[in-house]
């Protein structure tokens, strides 16, 4: 029997849902909200498990049909539709399918869409597909209402259709799927070479979806909070002051977000400089994203949101957890070589008690490094236990122009604080005292230990503008908005993109 590559479409081959997408285009957002409404009972239900997805998908397409002209529903189907599924088609998903067609293999959709919704895609993409069937969209009518005349094709139902389509079930070496939810599980499981949410040539197996998903995003919202709590503490004149700032600061934000995009590239960049050491992955959209996320907690003591994206990227993309966790120990040590670096250069005076520190950490780790050594008998055993935990020499190699890049984004990010003292500031610093003031108020929320470093970092970055003649009324305004322009929108829309990580709820 041919390979048999079976893809699912809502979520896998599309980025969207294809009825949520039908909807969309028959009602508009504001009519889709009213069925919304209509339907709350049955919404409830839903959502506490005493109404089938089935049950519910066939009561929102009614209702929707039930309202809109014959015509309109025509040209939906007919045109409308069809251009926007391919409008959303992943291109990471093209390429494997394209691939496997060129080898000569069977394809096709199965998905638990209403086969109205898929089948010009199917057609388009030369594909055969197994879907819900329903009545046909065209004839509903007050008197006949839509349903679905099979079984919702998701979960357990994908396995029933694909054994009744083909007429025997395919053995695992010969089925290779591709899915993005629970609804594919079984699915994935009768594969020898699952795809779950990858379109790589290496099989992944389906991994349940952390049922504290939405522990992450609440946090990071938390955070945010923190970060306003702030604003609202100061007094009505400072307020005041902040109010005015922010009105004279706004031509000037895609000059700042500009800045800002470039130190993020550059971070980015770093990452992929260590993980490329460790062979892991590839520069791509799924790649960025995961790394993106782990912001949404960087306010947080200990990192624990870059933490966090070690764990993200080992359960959502595949990379082994323990070269990850080297690889975000090296952007930390990549971090504080290009601070010292720049404090050395900008503030010699200021970095030497960092230096000491350094020193001192050097000096206690020579000696226990002797005591290893001269203990190595003892040591070996728990040595040659351990051994593989440590980076291999790749790694370390990369910290080199990892560190270089840091030195870069590092400069980059504290030329924010330069340009907003140029616009709100009548004393004038130059760009290396910027960057130097920069460092050294993280530096000291860094050591605060307080989330984010909230109230510390401002503090800082005041007493330091106040040092270079900016008149306190204006310093505090200015510490504000670079937190602001920084560290709050990072997290702030880390945080939305968390938000829209589920895929396991689609109207599907």
């Amino acid at each position: 029997m041919t390979l048999l590559a079976a893809f699912d479409c809502d979520g896998t081959l599309i980025r969207g849902d294809a009825t949520r997408s039908f909807l969309l285009l028959l009602r508009g957002p504001v009519g889709l909200g009213c069925d919304l409404i209509s339907l709350a009972p049955q919404l409830l239900a839903w959502r506490l498990g005493r109404l089938s997805t089935a049950a519910l998908k066939q009561a929102l397409i009614d209702r929707a049909l039930q309202v809109t002209p014959v015509a309109r529903r025509r040209v939906v189907l007919q045109h409308q539709l069809p251009a926007s599924l391919r409008q959303q088609l992943r291109p990471q998903a093209m390429a494997r399918l394209r691939w496997h067609q060129q080898q000569g293999h069977r394809c096709l959709i199965i998905t638990a869409s209403p086969e109205p919704l898929v089948q010009s895609l199917a057609s388009h993409l030369a594909l055969e597909w197994i879907a819900t069937g329903c009545t046909d969209p065209l004839l509903v009518s007050p008197g006949r209402p839509f349903q679905l005349t099979t079984p919702n094709c998701k979960g357990p139902e994908k396995i029933t259709r694909l054994r009744q389509y083909l007429g025997r079930l395919p053995d695992p070496d010969q089925l290779e799927a591709y899915g993005d939810s629970g609804g594919d599980r079984e699915l994935l499981q009768a594969s020898g070479s699952p795809h779950y949410r990858s379109f790589w040539s290496e099989a992944r197996p389906y991994r349940p979806t952390n049922a504290w998903r939405w522990l992450v995003p609440l946090l990071a919202a938390l955070l945010f909070l923190i970060g306003l709590k702030g604003i609202g503490t100061l007094s009505a004149a400072d307020q005041q002051a902040l109010r005015q700032a922010t009105g004279r600061i706004m031509q000037w934000l895609p000059a700042l977000y500009g800045l800002l995009a470039i130190s993020y590239l550059g971070r980015y960049l770093r990452w992929r400089i260590l993980l490329h050491a460790a062979d892991m992955g590839r520069c791509c959209w799924a790649d960025a994203l995961g790394w993106f996320r782990g912001f949404a907690l960087t306010a947080t003591p200990g990192k624990l949101g870059e933490l966090s994206r070690v764990q993200h990227l080992h359960t959502q993309l595949g990379y082994p957890r323990l070269p990850l966790l080297h690889a975000f120990l090296a952007e930390r040590l990549c971090d504080a070589a290009a601070v010292l670096v720049w404090l050395a250069i900008l503030a010699p005076q200021a970095s030497r008690g960092l230096a000491r520190g350094a020193l001192w950490a050097g000096v206690i780790g020579s000696i226990g490094l002797a005591g290893l050594w001269l203990f190595r008998t003892r040591w070996h055993a728990i040595w040659q236990q351990w051994r593989h935990h440590l980076p291999h020499g790749a790694m370390a190699r990369a910290c080199g122009p990892a560190a270089v890049v840091s030195v870069l984004f590092w400069a980059c990010e504290g030329l924010i604080l330069w340009v907003l003292v140029a616009v709100l500031a009548p004393a004038s610093v130059s760009p290396a005292t910027a960057i130097a003031i920069y460092l050294l108020s993280g530096t000291a929320g860094v050591v605060s230990s307080v989330p984010g470093g909230v109230g510390v970092n401002e503090a800082a970055t005041t007493l330091l503008l106040q040092q270079q003649g900016v008149p306190l009324g204006i310093a505090l305004p200015i510490a504000i908005l670079r937190r602001v322009f920084t560290i709050w929108s990072i997290a702030f829309l880390s945080m939305i993109i968390l938000a829209s990580r589920s895929h396991d709820r689609q109207i599907s």
